[in-house]
């Protein structure tokens, strides 16, 4: 069965191009909503249900307007997966971009092709990042002090372990070194990981860190890790 997709893209000729591209591909996919606009965006996707949303970091001539609907679209309570267009891999695009619920990011200077793996990858569950996305997520993760993995009902989801032994990959400890350091066998270790993915509805190390970060606790008046560029 095709994907369905909303597509949004900068104006009306970009976003008429890329969702005739992805239509070519009828086998695979099935744009069922097309705009330039993020008022529209959200009543497409409200309509339709899409599986996998496209879009771009910028709608309608406002840089930001994409980042906006993106969070407007709370993805965390939704069936459908996000993926964000960006003008090129810079820092803060792409963290705000996880940070809002994405769960791919890939760089419009990327061939067509790319993008269709892309929306694939995204539609099976996985995480589109690379390695320099990833990293910089590290860095905005190890810029904030607590995370707050809770239902929707505010009850934590996590033990007081599990929540040690996700702080610890967060700071980028494999599983060897978080075993030596909570004086835990390396079978502990991996089990404990085993129940915080089966809890969290992840079973990647990269899927962990951008739960994490979407469930950061930014302090009130400022230190968004967002907002730090990478070095």
């Amino acid at each position: 069965m095709a994907i369905t997709l909303v597509v949004a893209a900068p104006s009306a000729l970009t976003s008429e191009v890329l969702c005739s591209a992805l239509n070519r591909r009828r086998k695979q996919f099935n744009v069922v909503g097309c705009t330039h606009t993020r008022k529209d965006f959200l009543k497409q996707v409200a309509e339709h249900q899409p599986d996998v949303v496209l879009i771009d970091v910028r709608l309608d001539r406002d840089p930001t307007a994409g980042l906006r609907a993106l969070r407007e679209l709370r993805l965390p309570r939704s069936s459908t997966s996000a993926i964000v267009l960006v003008d090129s891999s810079e820092p803060g695009q792409v963290i705000q971009a996880f940070a809002h619920g994405a769960r791919g990011v890939i760089c419009k200077t990327e061939p067509f092709q790319v993008l269709c793996k892309c929306i694939r990858s995204v539609h099976a569950g996985q995480v589109w990042a690379d390695s320099s996305q990833l990293r910089w997520v590290l860095r905005a993760l190890r810029g904030t002090e607590t995370f707050r993995m809770v239902s929707a009902k505010g009850s934590p989801l996590l033990t007081e372990r599990e929540e040690q032994i996700v702080r610890m990959i967060v700071e980028g400890l494999p599983n060897r070194e978080i075993s030596k350091t909570l004086g835990l066998s390396p079978h502990t270790v991996k089990n404990h990981l085993f129940r915080i993915y089966n809890k969290l509805g992840i079973s990647t190390r990269a899927e962990l860190m951008l739960y994490a970060l979407a469930s950061r606790d930014v302090p009130q008046g400022g230190n968004d890790p967002s907002k730090h560029s990478a070095t």
